[in-house]
């Protein structure tokens, strides 16, 4: 008897829940709509030739299969062809790969930023919730790269293969008064004065082992390795730019970085390819996105103001982000801008806990310190560089009898001495009793718990419920445009929520009513007997 047999294409039925499913799509168009980004895909459209497939329909597509965790071409072209939701959206009509990668690279990559955004701010509308508080926090994703093709920034070697090419020219008698690194160009050009000047052919030079050279055919070839080998330096650190120290060979926008966890190992101690992802999350929507090289997150906080002010018209009112982003300048840029600050500095943690507690407060009238000693400011001259620009250096007397000394003077070489010397600068240390107070608030409170669990948990959606671990595509604007649609599938995932009668909050921990003000512990005195 034969259990298995080949049966004839049937006409399915649309079920109830394909029908609920396909008013969730309608209800998906209705905000590309409002959105207005097919105002960008016509504009796009009329640049090209014949017509192909619908491309409203096929961004429409992308889009709805990244919020679905489909993120690769080929997944989307198997969607479109066996898939009644994807059928439904796509009139029946069945791209190929390359279509869809066609699609993401003309109509979706050069206006990536504007069709996030637009598509976002038609969410919150519908959705009536208010961004005014931002949640900053970034994470890094490994590239899709071959980990162990990293090329490391040869500073070092190109300071030490300078000096070989000066005393080089010293033994060519050619004079170079520059006193920075000498150029592939500039050298190259001696070397073509001193042929002439010596009358080499450098045709008829002689190779091999046991061939005599005359004095000025070795200078010269030794002076040919010399180039190429600068010529090599000089391509890897225009690779890397300023910023970074490193790159990847199969993908050179990729920086090494050591990731949480390695899918080889399991451990997080050998280097990665890898980018820097930040988002601004409100509300539990992004409302933006950034892709950065760097390994950390200092740098990247203004920046992604920027991105906000130039798609939104407008700077956060509150923002939160946690330690890794407590740079001076980061202060400067929120004060500056009226962002009130809920951003933790370096050393919140060791206040927090009482590891590393606050040693000195900051007037506008001077520093005092734990024993309430009031610091003397001095000059740097004749005792050390600063090490800051616009720092000042005060000095403490009276640290011998000081019942505090034992915390202040912990990590200090000379203990033994009646005085301390403190570096710091007075405006960065009163920005940051701003926000000390500003978290210590109930407010602050408030907004840090929010972002522990609005931004914390983007991430965990990302990468845990949708499972995106590794970036498909390789270069920065490819990978800022799968990043882009992820996000953009996050938020299209939130709002389908909605449609099942989950409500949006503006906060998900409400402050209560009798939370007092937060304050950390004051250091203990050391006991005197």
């Amino acid at each position: 008897m034969e259990y298995f047999n080949i049966k004839r294409p049937i006409f399915i039925v649309p079920s109830v829940k394909c029908c609920e499913e396909f008013d969730r799509i309608d209800n998906f168009i209705k905000i590309l709509n409002k959105s207005e980004i097919g105002m960008i895909i016509k504009k796009v459209q009329n640049e090209f030739g014949r017509k192909g497939y619908n491309p409203f329909n096929l961004v429409a597509t992308i889009i709805y299969c990244f919020s679905k965790f489909k993120s690769t071409v080929r997944e989307i072209k198997n969607l479109c062809q066996f898939d009644i939701r994807i059928i439904y959206l796509m009139e029946q009509e069945q791209p190929s790969h390359n279509v869809i990668k066609d699609c993401i690279n003309k109509y979706i990559l050069p206006y990536k930023y504007e069709i996030f955004t637009m598509i976002t701010k038609a969410i919150i509308d519908e959705l009536n919730i208010n961004i005014d508080t931002q949640y900053d926090d970034g994470t890094k994703i490994e590239a899709n790269a071959n980990k162990y093709n990293f090329v490391w920034k040869p500073t070092t070697y190109h300071k030490k293969l300078d000096m070989k090419i000066k005393e080089l020219l010293l033994k060519m008698n050619i004079e170079f008064k520059d006193k920075n690194l000498i150029k592939s160009f500039q050298f190259n050009e001696l070397i073509k004065e001193y042929i002439v000047r010596e009358n080499i052919n450098i045709n008829s030079i002689p190779m091999g082992k046991g061939k005599r050279l005359t004095k000025e055919q070795k200078n010269y070839k030794l002076a040919y390795q010399y180039l190429i080998k600068l010529l090599e330096y000089e391509e890897k650190e225009a690779i890397c730019g300023k910023n970074r120290n490193s790159y990847y060979k199969t993908d050179k926008d990729a920086t090494a970085m050591v990731l949480k966890e390695d899918y080889y190992s399991k451990t997080s101690h050998d280097f990665h390819a890898g980018y820097n992802i930040q988002v601004m999350v409100s509300s539990g929507i992004i409302t933006m996105y950034g892709v950065f090289q760097d390994r950390n997150d200092y740098h990247t906080f203004i920046p992604m103001n920027e991105l906000y002010y130039k798609y939104y018209k407008k700077y956060p009112k509150n923002e939160c982000a946690d330690s890794g982003y407590g740079m001076y300048e980061n202060y400067q840029y929120m004060k500056e801008h009226n962002i009130k600050n809920y951003v933790k500095h370096f050393t919140w943690s060791g206040e927090a806990d009482g590891k590393r507690p606050q040693l000195f407060y900051t007037f506008e009238d001077g520093v005092m310190c734990l024993n309430t000693c009031i610091g003397e400011e001095i000059s740097f001259y004749g005792i050390r560089h600063p090490r800051y620009k616009n720092s000042k250096l005060y000095k403490f007397v009276g640290c011998n009898k000081c019942n505090y000394s034992y915390i202040c003077k912990k990590n200090l070489k000379n203990k033994n001495n009646d005085y301390r010397l403190y570096e710091l600068i007075p405006e960065y240390e009163l920005l940051k009793e701003e926000a000390r107070k500003n978290l210590q608030s109930p407010k602050g409170i408030e907004i840090r718990i929010n972002r522990s669990i609005q931004v914390e948990g983007t991430f965990g959606q990302i990468k845990q419920n949708m499972q995106y671990t590794r970036i498909r595509r390789r270069g920065l604007e490819k990978v800022s445009c799968e990043i882009m649609l992820m996000c953009l599938g996050a938020n299209i995932r939130k709002y389908f929520s909605t449609l099942d009668g989950n409500k949006l909050k503006d906060n998900y921990w409400n402050t209560p009513t009798n939370l007092k003000e937060e304050k950390f512990s004051f250091p203990k005195q050391k006991r005197t007997e």
